[in-house]
């Protein structure tokens, strides 16, 4: 069972394309797999669970939903003291996580849709699963609009978004990243995901804090689609980095001498932002930091 457990953190930790919320749903599924398989007594279980939240916060450090998921589970196995009942905590709290994940997206939809104006031309950046089920959602309740999708690179991740748009007969255009900011000019709104927000602003995809400041120069609304459980608390932002990646996606064989500087993840000042849809609702900067003061961190969470 840990060779499993092993296999899955290692998967999440090589995936360069996959939405945070989809990755996080593997995660729980490793802890599932702990809790299921572990013996022995209430302390043991806690070190060994802090043991396996430090590893999937470090295999994808800039995203939130990791950090949410180790802080539920370690909330709820802290102070107990019989090993049944920390286990039957410890599920119950992620049970509701993956329920939560679940919930987050149809609910962000029925908000988000209402913002797409009829004939609009929408433009989205990387790939976000919530995104999609919102312009989803709003073709098939009869709105008439277009997306346009960015390259997204270095993984291109944006090119998977245009080709489930396009499977569903939602009218698409791919741009190359660079020329976004250009033709802004021609799009009524931005949608983009979220990785991760943390008091320093929205970490997204590479490139999205250039068309943040492109919308805002333009007066064209700019919103981030995002679930609550990617608020990260002030306490939690110790272990939060954005990493630098593989140069060789970038340049194969660069010339000799040359540093290829290659990174996934930007952060959006929250001013930059029209707003934050969650599935709470529309919510401004100012009352997202005052989130990041009053959240709980389990005093186990990984240091």
């Amino acid at each position: 069972m840990r060779a499993l457990i092993d296999s899955i953190v290692e998967e999440i930790k090589a995936d360069r394309t996959t939405g945070a919320g989809e990755l996080a749903k593997k995660g729980a599924e490793a802890i599932a797999l702990f809790i299921s398989s572990s013996s022995g007594d209430a302390p043991v279980f806690l070190n060994e669970l802090v043991g396996l939240t430090r590893k999937l916060i470090d295999c994808q450090p800039s995203m939130a939903s990791f950090f949410h998921l180790a802080n539920i589970v370690l909330l709820a196995a802290e102070d107990k003291k019989d090993l049944n009942e920390t286990k039957r905590a410890t599920k119950e709290a992620l049970d509701n996580f993956l329920l939560h994940l679940r919930t987050t997206v149809r609910k962000i939809s029925d908000i988000g849709r209402g913002l797409i104006l009829q004939r609009a031309r929408v433009l989205t950046h990387s790939y976000s699963s919530t995104v999609l089920r919102t312009l989803v959602d709003a073709k098939k309740s009869g709105q008439i609009f277009e997306v346009i999708c960015t390259e997204s690179r270095p993984m291109c991740e944006g090119l998977q978004m245009a080709r489930e748009l396009s499977e569903l007969d939602v009218k698409v255009q791919v741009q190359i990243d660079a020329a976004a900011a250009y033709t802004m000019k021609d799009v009524a709104l931005v949608l983009v995901g979220a990785d991760c927000l943390t008091p320093l602003g929205l970490v997204n995809k590479v490139g999205t804090y250039g068309l943040a400041l492109s919308a805002k120069e333009k007066n064209i609304p700019f919103y981030t689609l995002c679930g609550t459980e990617k608020l990260l608390g002030a306490k939690m932002v110790e272990k939060f980095r954005i990493l630098k990646k593989d140069p060789r996606e970038v340049w194969p064989h660069p010339a000799p001498g040359v540093e290829v500087l290659n990174f996934y993840f930007d952060t959006t000042p929250l001013d930059c932002l029209s707003a934050i849809v969650t599935e709470e609702g529309m919510i401004p900067g100012s009352e997202i930091f005052r989130r990041f003061q009053k959240m709980r961190v389990s005093k186990y969470f990984p240091a």
